[in-house]
């Protein structure tokens, strides 16, 4: 980890790409000195100096020739912002300071690359991935086409979150403190989008340890790890795909009993659903329906059940698959 580094980047106006550009290099360093300014005052001496999203150095993306040699992200039409000349760059000595263990780095920065920096560079370069796929689509009428880019604009970024942290006109904050406020923002996204990433790899050992357990077309977990996008992946091996029910403790207390998908995008391709009429039960309506002696409830969509105690969720997971 760097002791102390200097950064230099534009001031004015600030976006979500130069904010967590910024945000992504002081998780390598122990302090961080921001200077915010013009490209007419760009420090002479760079020793010691990180510049970014100004000065057409290689971790800017505004000059023509910046944006041919920067390419795009790897498999798309993305072009590269300063967010992800900055992980590009950097993100060895990022996850080292992080004690992320050497052999995740390449996954690690993959799925923060897919989950997050793409979408920050391709809204800073008024770049739609949706848009451009749909060009890649002739036969689609141009009137659903613009109905799916309708609906994409309901959602809210973290590209607007991040320029909302931009003064108002009216207001005297200083437009520092406000890239400062976004900075600190940023760095809790980071270091909880690498944390859950990094226990994801963490946990896939455990999980598929307990595939390899499972039986009957039950797996049981005594602790619970995230499970599903390794399950349902897992399209080739056998023990994976014969498995209809994962039982495991809930965060609320007692045990779960959840349907495995077969599509992963499709949140009731069950493989095999729980009963139907135990949908929507809880506690004594839902003990007399399925015989389970300490049953708490069924989700209305079926795809989750629960019980008090593992011995019952074990025994609601078999009957269910005796259906």
């Amino acid at each position: 980890m760097y002791q102390k580094r200097k950064l230099y980047t534009h001031d004015g106006i600030f976006h979500a790409d130069d904010v967590f550009a910024a945000a992504l290099i002081s998780l390598m360093c122990q302090e961080i000195e921001v200077t915010r300014g013009p490209d007419t005052k760009i420090p002479e001496n760079k020793d010691g100096w990180i510049i970014f999203d100004i000065g057409e150095g290689e971790l800017d993306h505004h000059s023509p020739e910046n944006k041919e040699a920067n390419g795009t992200h790897p498999g798309t039409d993305i072009p590269y912002a300063a967010c992800g000349l900055v992980w590009k760059k950097y993100y060895r000595e990022i996850l080292e300071a992080q004690n992320c263990p050497e052999e995740y780095y390449d996954q690690v920065y993959e799925r923060l690359e897919s989950s997050l920096i793409m979408g920050i560079d391709a809204a800073d370069n008024g770049y739609n991935p949706i848009k451009g796929a749909l060009e890649k689509m002739p036969n689609i009428p141009d009137d659903q086409k613009k109905e799916l880019l309708s609906v994409q604009g309901t959602g809210f970024t973290i590209t607007q979150m991040i320029k909302d942290f931009n003064p108002a006109w009216n207001s005297d904050y200083s437009y520092y403190d406000a890239f400062m406020d976004a900075l600190s923002f940023a760095k809790d996204i980071l270091l909880n989008r690498l944390d859950s990433i990094i226990s994801s790899l963490d946990g896939k050992d455990y999980v598929l340890q307990c595939i390899s357990y499972s039986a009957n077309h039950i797996m049981i977990m005594n602790q619970f790890a995230p499970w599903e996008g390794i399950l349902t992946r897992m399209k080739n091996d056998p023990k994976a795909k014969d498995i209809w029910y994962v039982v495991y403790p809930a965060l609320r207390g007692g045990w779960n009993v959840q349907c495995a998908l077969e599509n992963i995008d499709d949140r009731k391709s069950y493989r095999h659903p729980l009963p139907k009429e135990w949908y929507g039960l809880r506690y004594e309506e839902l003990q007399k329906a399925s015989g389970v002696e300490t049953a708490q409830f069924c989700h209305v969509s079926g795809f989750l059940a629960g019980c008090e105690t593992e011995a019952d969720a074990l025994q609601m997971a078999a009957i269910a698959c005796s259906r």
